[in-house]
C-alpha cells in the first residue's frame, strides 16, 4: 500500500542512474533517499524502515504529543526558573542528558519521548532508568551520575509543578566512587604531557599549573587583566562576585613573556592571553578536545585514570600549601584565598577538596 501525500523529487546522476528524494509532503521534511527505481510504486510492498522513517518525520513535524515526556521537557525548558538561571554551558549539558533520556526504551522498545509523563510515577520505571543509564553512559561512571542528576532535577520540577507525585530518580545509588585523596599531576605526568604537546597547548597547561585558574577563566583570561605584579580576574564560577588575585612569580612571568613575544608577531593580536595555533582565542570545546586528545595520546586518558584539566588546579593548590608550610611568613591564608578566588569561611573546606595531603606530607618529609 502506498502512502498518500509523499512528494518525490528525482535527481539524475552522472552515471545514468536516478536518485530519488522522498519528502513527507511538498516542502515537508525529507525522510528517505534511494537510487535506481522508486520504492513506493503501486502494488509494491513498502520497506518497514521506509514507513518508520516517514512516521518519525511526520511526528517531528507535528511536535510532541500532549502530556508526553517530550512535551514536558519542552515546558521545563520554558518554565523552570532554576533551569533558566543556569549558565548556557550548564543548560546545554542538562538538555543533552534529557535528550538522551527521551530515547530510553520502554516496553516493546517504545521510546520514552512519546510515553505519557505519568509512567514516572510507577516504581517499575526505576529498572528502565538504571538499565538505560548503564547502556548509554556505562563507559563513564561520572557521566552516568550526572545523567541521573539531570533527570532527577527535571522530575523534581515536575513534582513541584503538580505533574507527578514521585521523583523516581531520587535515591538511585551513584556508580562513581569519588576519590578521597585529591588527584594531582605528578612530576612524571607533567613531563609526559609537555614533552610532545604543541606549543599553544603547552602554554595553556603551564598557565593553569602556575595560576590554578579553572578552564573557563583560563581560556577567556584577557590581556587587560595582567599587571606588572598580579593577574586580577573575576571568577566565572562566582559570576564575578569573587576575584582571583594571582601573584606573577618568576616562572609565570617567563611564560607570559614567551606568549607575549609570539602574540606580537601575529597580524591580529588576540585580546586573550592564550590563543590557538591559528592565532585566535581558544573556545572551551576546542581547548577541552585538544587537551583530552593529547593526554590520551601520551597514555594519560580516562581509560588509564589519568589526571584532568581540573586536576591542574588541585596541583597548583597542593604546591601552594607546600610553599606555605615552607615559608609561612610569606604565604598566608589570605594569599591562598585571593589566589584561588575562595572565601575565608570556606578555606578549610577548599583545602580538603583541592589539596593532596599525601603530596604535602611527602614534600615535607623529603625537605627534612
Amino acid at each position: 500500500m502506498s502512502i498518500k501525500g509523499i512528494y518525490v523529487v528525482p535527481r539524475p546522476l552522472s552515471d545514468g542512474r536516478t536518485r530519488y528524494h522522498y519528502y513527507a509532503y511538498r516542502n515537508g521534511p525529507k525522510f528517505w533517499t534511494s537510487e535506481g527505481k522508486r520504492i513506493d510504486l503501486p502494488g509494491k510492498r513498502l520497506d518497514p524502515e521506509f514507513v518508520a522513517a516517514y512516521n518519525e518525520a511526520v511526528a517531528l513535524e507535528r511536535g510532541p504529543q500532549k502530556g508526553s515526556l517530550a512535551e514536558t521537557v519542552c515546558l521545563y525548558r520554558e518554565k523552570c526558573v532554576a533551569f533558566r538561571k543556569m549558565k548556557p554551558k550548564g543548560q546545554a549539558a542538562r538538555i543533552g542528558y534529557l535528550d538522551k533520556w527521551l530515547e530510553m526504551p520502554l516496553h516493546g522498545a517504545a521510546k520514552a519521548a512519546d510515553a505519557p509523563l505519568s509512567i514516572f510515577d510507577s516504581r517499575r520505571v526505576i529498572k528502565f532508568i538504571t538499565t538505560h543509564r548503564d547502556t548509554v553512559w556505562g563507559h563513564s561512571p561520572s557521566a552516568a551520575d550526572e545523567a541521573v542528576i539531570a533527570l532527577s532535577a527535571f522530575l523534581t520540577w515536575c513534582k513541584k509543578d503538580g505533574r507527578l507525585d514521585w521523583n523516581r530518580a531520587h535515591g538511585i545509588d551513584p556508580v562513581y566512587q569519588r576519590p578521597t585523596e585529591a588527584r594531582i599531576w605528578s612530576d612524571q605526568e607533567q613531563i609526559a604531557f609537555l614533552e610532545s604537546a604543541p606549543t599553544h597547548l603547552a602554554w595553556a597547561f603551564k598557565l593553569a599549573l602556575f595560576t590554578g585558574l579553572r578552564r573557563e577563566d583560563l581560556i577567556r583570561l584577557p590581556v587587560s587583566c595582567l599587571t606588572r605584579d598580579h593577574i586580577i580576574i573575576p571568577t566565572s564560577k562566582s559570576r564575578g562576585r569573587n576575584t582571583a588575585l594571582i601573584p606573577v612569580t618568576p616562572p609565570l612571568k617567563d611564560l607570559l613573556d614567551e606568549i607575549d613575544e609570539t602574540r606580537n608577531k601575529l597580524k591580529t593580536e588576540p585580546i586573550t592571553v592564550l590563543f590557538s595555533s591559528r592565532g585566535t582565542p581558544w573556545t572551551a570545546e576546542g581547548f577541552g578536545t585538544s587537551f583530552d586528545r593529547h593526554r590520551t595520546k601520551v597514555g594519560l586518558g580516562p581509560e588509564n585514570q589519568g589526571p584532568t584539566i581540573h586536576d591542574l588546579r588541585k596541583t597548583c593548590a597542593t604546591n601552594m600549601i607546600i610553599l606555605q608550610h615552607l615559608y609561612p611568613a610569606l604565604i598566608s591564608d589570605q594569599i591562598l584565598v585571593d589566589l584561588f578566588g575562595w572565601t575565608p569561611g570556606t578555606l578549610a573546606k577548599m583545602k580538603r577538596i583541592y589539596v593532596s595531603d599525601s603530596a604535602v606530607i611527602d614534600a615535607m618529609t623529603r625537605r627534612k
